[in-house]
């Protein structure tokens, strides 16, 4: 902050002082002219005074100053915390937009829907998805179309996962990470995951279409989903923080995406235990994860609505 800046703010912060100040030099210049128009030399008698009248009329002004300065600080002090919540709610609306979709983002900052700060367990639903032989389709094609690519493929997901309020948890090269249930309680949040899931499927059909009709190559996909304890909060340092989940829940979302084939739909027992069977499924064979005793019972998920 300039110099100038830092006088300024003193000065706007010490308004009652300032108000007495203008006050009391109001009383010196006018004992002064006082003096000068007056046969009395006393300089003391002249700020004190000669009657009651000239001491009623230097107070009464004395006031008046120490009262524009009261009110001048109030409406500064005022004006300031009102510039602090404003800055404090495009901050937060900033934040959730990244987040989350744009009904629930304005949900919360009018406080119709509350987020936990912190770390806190609960249970929640994971999706990941990846892009299958995302390496070799990199090594064919120039970087700036990869990056165009990326970028209308993320467009159509992300619009499909905040159209089923879903939580952007990050981008991971040609991979995505998404939650429900966190930050925002959602008792149906396994269902909304499947959903979710599908209706991506759903769009690929269509986006690959276009792609071919372009002569491009198609880009085919993974989807794992699992639903369980994870503890959810504001991850990262002192200068830069953003709102993730963690745990063993995560691990093995990931690790079904990993296992789903082209254009398939992995899900834990979990997720198809809440989505209380709604869903046409297939049991696949269960497989014994890393650092784990009891084998991973897991679900294809079996998706009518077009056929790929």
């Amino acid at each position: 902050m300039k110099k100038k800046d830092k006088n300024r703010v003193y000065l706007t912060d010490k308004m009652v002082l300032t108000g007495i100040g203008l006050g009391g030099l109001y009383w010196l210049l006018d004992s002064v002219m006082t003096l000068f128009l007056s046969s009395n030399t006393n300089l003391l008698e002249q700020i004190l005074g000669f009657d009651m009248s000239e001491i009623w009329t230097r107070g009464i002004v004395l006031c008046l100053f120490v009262i524009y300065g009261s009110h001048a600080q109030f409406t500064l002090n005022e004006r300031k915390k009102s510039d602090a919540i404003i800055k404090q709610e495009i901050a937060t609306r900033e934040r959730f937009s990244r987040l989350l979709s744009p009904d629930l983002s304005e949900m919360v900052i009018s406080g119709k829907l509350q987020v936990e700060k912190g770390g806190e367990e609960r249970v929640a639903t994971v999706m990941f998805i990846d892009i299958r032989n995302f390496t070799l389709m990199s090594e064919n094609i120039n970087a700036s179309e990869l990056l165009q690519m990326l970028n209308d493929y993320y467009e159509m997901l992300v619009d499909i996962i905040f159209q089923n309020q879903g939580t952007v948890d990050k981008f991971i090269g040609d991979g995505m990470m998404v939650i429900w249930g966190a930050p925002i309680l959602q008792p149906d949040h396994p269902d909304k995951a499947v959903k979710t899931a599908l209706a991506i499927l759903d769009a690929m059909v269509d986006y690959n279409n276009n792609r071919e009709a372009a002569g491009k190559r198609r880009v085919e996909i993974g989807i794992g989903i699992n639903t369980g304890n994870l503890v959810a909060g504001y991850i990262g340092s002192s200068q830069t923080m953003s709102y993730s989940v963690i745990g063993d829940t995560v691990n093995i979302a990931s690790r079904l995406c990993s296992i789903a084939k082209i254009n398939q739909l992995v899900i834990s027992d979990a997720t198809r235990k809440g989505c209380n069977n709604k869903y046409g499924m297939k049991l696949l064979e269960s497989r014994q994860l890393k650092g784990k005793i009891n084998r991973l019972k897991m679900y294809s998920v079996i998706n009518k609505s077009k056929a790929r």
